[in-house]
């Protein structure tokens, strides 16, 4: 390891980086771990996952759901995407698709998403009024972008952090386009990573 990168690993580390990592790996651990209770509670008394995203492949058009978790990507990040990849398992099943194609057009779509939202962080800067609403409601994002840069995007690309939020800061603060588009590619890695776990239970 060369100076500057031992100094780049101090600064991180003195910036509060690694501690937050492992905070919302915690999370993460605890948000897995309260998830599967509740769906082994829920299969075991009252409905099972199956035929719960049964339903809905049978009963709401493929191309409103893909609507709805675009729009969703591109705007806050307010549905969860793991229910998305659940649901793109049993879609499989019924339009015969490989599942892992599926999830793939879900990393895409939220990939756009957040470049979506990245533009629209570049056009919050010319409205006052909502720009100064977006430091006051996301300021932590703001902050964490300017302290760690790149990974940052890396790590809300990854971890239950707003991915979408997270661009449009980049876009409001001016963070080069061609690095968030290239780091937002993690994106990708976090769908099919997920997927392997969320497959199981369906």
């Amino acid at each position: 390891m060369n100076r500057y990168s031992k100094l780049y690993y101090h600064y991180l580390r003195r910036t509060g980086l690694f501690s937050f990592l492992g905070s919302n790996l915690t999370k993460l651990g605890i948000v897995i771990g309260v998830f599967f209770g509740l769906i082994f509670l829920m299969e075991t008394y009252v409905i099972t996952l199956k035929e719960i995203f049964s339903f809905i492949v049978t009963n709401v058009d493929t191309w409103a759901v893909f609507l709805i978790f675009t729009v969703s990507e591109s705007f806050l990040g307010i549905l969860p995407p793991d229910l998305f990849i659940i649901w793109s398992k049993e879609l499989s099943t019924h339009v015969h698709v490989n599942a892992w194609i599926l999830v793939a057009i879900l990393a895409a779509l939220s990939y756009a998403g957040g470049l979506v939202s990245f533009y629209l962080g570049e056009k919050i800067i010319h409205v006052p009024k909502i720009h100064d609403w977006a430091i006051r409601k996301y300021g932590d994002l703001f902050k964490n972008l300017k302290k760690w840069g790149g990974f940052f995007v890396v790590v809300s690309a990854l971890l239950p952090v707003p991915f979408s939020m997270v661009m449009m800061v980049c876009g409001i603060t001016g963070y080069p386009i061609k690095w968030a588009a290239y780091l937002g590619l993690f994106r990708f890695v976090r769908f099919f990573v997920y997927a392997i776990f969320l497959f199981t239970l369906i």
